[in-house]
């Protein structure tokens, strides 16, 4: 294990994250985030040539790949999934990036809705809002006490970049044969109680979990675990420096019962992940820094 200094927010002597693994130059303005490495790593054989300039994978389960898109410099980050991995993502790659950085989560979800099927693409143009299981709740029902609040907390939403939004929503209208549901998001705190699936094996109180967020936010039509978290520290970004949207591959229709297959992943991946970095290049973003301009790892790339 390599030597931490500053326990409020660890670095290696050599300036690398704690989680995230990264250091100043390794990562560039504009990243793609996906839950999946291995869809990071498929998504990064669409650099220019020679591929990658940079890749790392790290033990706390991040893997970050960097080259050129396009002429563009871009960096494609895999996080894992849920609010803590998201958390990490965000903060460690703000901390070794200088100037205004953009940021658009490529993920999956479930449709929630009438419209929103398996195999479509959603891009949360609306936002998010925040499911969150109230642990107090649930903690008084155990012990058979009197519970206060609902048995989930849902929040208000938080926007995401709405030129950033629009340009995922034309880039994958254009490349997808697949629909492009424009909405609002709905992140929660986890794949089972707080997105409303039946577990016997615990207390959950989640019957009705899924027409109450509807209730109250009828635009919200996807379900997933990480794209609140991204929108609401973009937006408590110190000056706004982060930008950020969020788009899913809706891989569980919630209401038909129904999940993605394979080949469909295979195909949607590819497609929707080239659609989604040509909106990210192409997305202005005022006072951008190349992070990789006097860059070890491009000076590496030459030789």
């Amino acid at each position: 294990m390599p030597k931490f200094t500053n326990a409020n927010f660890p670095m290696t002597e050599n300036g690398e994250t704690y989680h995230v693994g990264t250091k100043r130059h390794d990562v560039a303005s504009r990243i793609l985030c996906v839950g999946d490495p291995n869809r990071a790593k498929t998504l990064s054989t669409l650099f220019d040539k020679p591929g990658p300039l940079f890749e790392k994978a790290t033990k706390r389960g991040f893997t970050t790949f960097t080259g050129y898109y396009k002429g563009k410099p871009l960096s494609i980050v895999a996080t894992g999934m849920g609010f803590p991995m998201t958390d990490f993502f965000v903060r460690e790659c703000r901390a070794v990036v200088d100037g205004p950085m953009l940021i658009c989560r490529f993920g999956s979800c479930g449709g929630i809705s009438d419209r929103t099927h398996v195999g479509n693409m959603a891009v949360a143009t609306k936002g998010s809002i925040n499911i969150i299981r109230n642990v107090d709740y649930f903690s008084a029902l155990a012990k058979g006490l009197k519970h206060a609040g609902p048995p989930y907390i849902i929040s208000s939403p938080e926007q995401a970049d709405p030129e950033l939004s629009q340009c995922l929503i034309k880039s994958l209208s254009t490349k997808l044969r697949t629909p492009v549901i424009p909405c609002m998001n709905a992140t929660a705190c986890s794949f089972y109680s707080s997105q409303g699936r039946h577990d016997p094996s615990f207390l959950d109180e989640n019957e009705t979990l899924i027409e109450d967020i509807r209730k109250s936010h009828p635009e919200c039509e996807t379900l997933e675990m990480e794209s609140y978290q991204l929108l609401h520290l973009a937006a408590c970004s110190t000056g706004k420096s982060i930008r950020a949207s969020a788009c899913t591959m809706i891989f569980a229709g919630r209401k038909e019962n129904e999940f993605i297959t394979p080949e469909q992943v295979d195909e949607l991946e590819i497609t929707a992940g080239r659609a989604i970095l040509d909106a990210l290049i192409t997305c202005s973003l005022p006072g951008e820094v190349d992070m990789l301009k006097g860059s070890p790892i491009l000076k590496k790339a030459k030789m």
